[in-house]
Parts: structure tokens; sequence; C-alpha cells
């Protein structure tokens, strides 16, 4: 029998999923195993999502470059930045320099496991100290999650030509006109 915590938390689930445009299986799982396990994920996720002190498309270059995920790129929109970016944020190409240097950022500190003194203090110089806590929180964050899933066999490493093709593709749907 699930309990009526189990039962609220599965609902709260869905519309999380509504939101973020993709399923939490993993996190249901959690849910259905453990509600204490829940309330730790839950914790950390929100420790993870707010965004005050660094724009919205660094903290989402922060995010997307540490992540890889369509979470992701489905929060980047939501947030308002424009597919041209999310795009450049995936290739890591063409960007404003601050941006680049966020992406530069992410890219040593989740993708390689290494220091990157310069592009620090460039984000540092950009967006003060609040701005690179927050894009740090960001870009390790957003690495966390997605080795939640893998870890439970819900997610196989990022690809991201395959993201880029799913942006695309997003993009393509939402801007093509209605049938009539």
């Amino acid at each position: 029998m699930t309990s009526p915590l189990t039962m609220l938390a599965l609902s709260m689930i869905r519309r999380g999923e509504k939101r973020l445009g993709v399923t939490l299986d993993y996190v249901r799982e959690i849910a259905k195993t453990d509600f204490g396990l829940l309330m730790r994920y839950n914790r950390l996720f929100g420790f993870l999502d707010p965004n005050r002190h660094a724009p919205k498309d660094a903290y989402h270059v922060a995010r997307i470059r540490g992540a890889c995920v369509e979470v992701e790129i489905n929060l980047a929109r939501q947030s308002g930045m424009d597919d041209a970016t999310i795009d450049r944020a995936l290739t890591g190409q063409h960007l404003t320099p601050d941006l680049q240097w966020v992406c530069r950022l992410a890219d040593a500190t989740v993708r390689d496991r290494t220091d990157d003194t310069e592009a620090r203090e460039a984000v540092r110089a950009a967006y003060g100290d609040p701005g690179l806590i927050e894009l740090a929180y960001a870009m390790n964050g957003a690495a966390i999650l997605p080795g939640i899933k893998r870890a439970l066999g819900y997610a196989t490493a990022c690809n991201i030509e395959t993201m880029r093709r799913l942006a695309k593709a997003q993009t393509a749907t939402r801007t093509e006109p209605a049938a009539q």
C-alpha cells in the first residue's frame, strides 16, 4: 500500500514533469523506495534551482554545459533564453565573451575536472563573487542530477550532438504553422 505522503509526492513529481518537459521515472522510483531519500533529493534539487546573482544566459550556459540534458534546455527556454543562444551553449562556440568564459569554466570544472584560473577570474570579473558562486552551483549542481539518473539506471551519457538535434527539432515544432 502506498502511503499518503508518497501519493502526494507522486502527484508533485507529475507536476514537475510537466514543468520540466521530461519524465522523472528515477525520482518516482526514489519516492516509492523511501520517502526520506526523496526528501534528501528534494533538498538537493531545491538548492540547485534558484538564480539570483547571474544573468539568465550565464546561468543556463553553466547548467547546459554542466549537465547537457533535455531538462536544462527546457528550463533555459522557460527563462526566456533564445534558441540561438541555447544552440551556441551546446556547441560552446560563437558565444559572447562573458558566456564563453562561463562555458570554458563549466567544461573545465565539470567535464574535465580541472582548474581553469583564467576562466574563473574572467567570470568573477564579469559577474562578481556572488555570480561566480551561483554559476559554480549551477554547473556542478546540474551535473549531479544526470549522475543520479545514470547510477539508478535511468540515463546514459550526454551526447551534445543529440541534444542539439533535439533542441532544433523542438524549435521547428514550435515555429511550424498550425494545420488549417
